[in-house]
């Protein structure tokens, strides 16, 4: 089955409240459908679409995938062909593995030894050629600036906050964009979403499509707004690797990541496949999923974009404000109380803060 065809199932489910009848209807086992339920909940429209499967042949590689294929090499040549497909796809780079592995064998890097030497070679290259004025950059120069990645593949974060010094609001904000499908009288809906992993303080905003001029907007009028409220700062921005967080194209500017780098907000992507990264992020949306969606859907589809919105806000500020953590090392503590206390304000605050009680 296709997505679209998951997906309806996972409503019908959801809408009916009786999931055996659902599976009986359809032909399918109750452990299928949770397996795509938790799926849709953790990713989703994305977490229902089938990995491509069969081989891409080597004349289906054209010379701008390969150039990236290369300069993923010379980042990170401890990768074979199998990391360099998950990591590419989550650029937006679509290739199979198998053309991957026939690019990097007819330039010699099939093995590990081999992409390694082949690393140092371009880096020293630009080291030597680097020291050359702008106007003489040779062309190898200026191909190895653009291999530069735009946010840290690696970086040494503590995303568990286990250390007391990471422990607190704005250490890691982590961001996605979910499609959560299309619905009757709405449309298309693209949830998108800021959690900061210590407080678990989330903000989510609902579009009709994903773009980084929506993820500006929902930055400019809705995150910022709140950071200066709580008076917090975002150390470390937390996103997986697709096209409407930063760019996969060679000397590519990207208005996302400009933007953040212009407010001094530091930017990391992981591939989706970093899970233990993301695990706050998806323990969220699993209770965004049962605790607004679900019950939302048993009362029926909403009339409207915009009442869908409204009804989100209204759980939001619940969410927020009055309901406790279920899970967590701050299990028990409102998200709005975790950031207060911990960033100890003293001078009044908004009323709207206190109304929401």
């Amino acid at each position: 089955m296709n997505e679209q065809q998951k997906y309806r199932i996972i409503m019908q489910g959801m809408r009916s409240g009786n999931v055996a009848e659902t599976c009986k209807e359809f032909g399918i086992s109750r452990t299928l459908y949770y397996r795509w339920y938790h799926a849709y909940i953790r990713q989703g429209m994305a977490g229902l679409s089938e990995k491509p499967r069969l081989p891409v042949m080597p004349n289906q590689v054209d010379r701008r995938t390969e150039r990236m294929i290369l300069q993923y090499v010379v980042r990170s040549p401890e990768d074979g062909p199998r990391r360099i497909y998950y990591e590419l796809q989550e650029e937006g780079i679509r290739t199979g593995e198998s053309g991957i592995y026939n690019v990097l064998r007819r330039h010699g890097l099939s093995r590990r030894g081999e992409r390694e030497k082949f690393a140092e070679e371009i880096k020293s290259r630009k080291g030597s050629r680097g020291r050359r004025s702008d106007s003489g950059q040779s062309a190898d120069n200026r191909q190895l600036h653009s291999m530069r990645p735009k946010g840290e593949r690696h970086p040494q974060l503590d995303y568990r906050m286990e250390d007391a010094e990471h422990a607190y609001p704005g250490y890691i904000c982590l961001q996605t964009i979910q499609y959560l499908g299309k619905f009757p009288e709405v449309g298309r809906v693209y949830q998108y979403i800021i959690l900061d992993s210590y407080s678990r303080l989330a903000l989510v905003k609902l579009y009709n499509q994903r773009s980084s001029i929506n993820l500006i907007d929902f930055m400019r009028f809705r995150i910022m707004p709140l950071l200066r409220t709580f008076h917090l700062k975002i150390d470390h921005l937390v996103t997986n690797k697709s096209q409407e967080f930063s760019t996969a194209w060679e000397r590519g500017t990207h208005k996302y990541t400009d933007y953040l780098h212009k407010h001094d907000i530091h930017f990391i992507a992981y591939s989706a496949d970093h899970s233990e990264v993301f695990q706050p992020l998806h323990e969220f949306t699993g209770v965004l999923m049962n605790r607004f969606y679900q019950p939302l859907w048993h009362e029926g589809s909403p009339s409207s974009f915009n009442s869908l919105e409204q009804c989100l806000d209204q759980y939001m500020k619940h969410y927020n404000y009055v309901r406790p953590l279920e899970e967590g090392g701050n299990r028990g503590k409102i998200p709005s109380d975790i950031v207060l206390d911990s960033r100890g304000i003293q001078e009044p605050l908004p009323l709207w803060l206190y109304t929401r009680r």
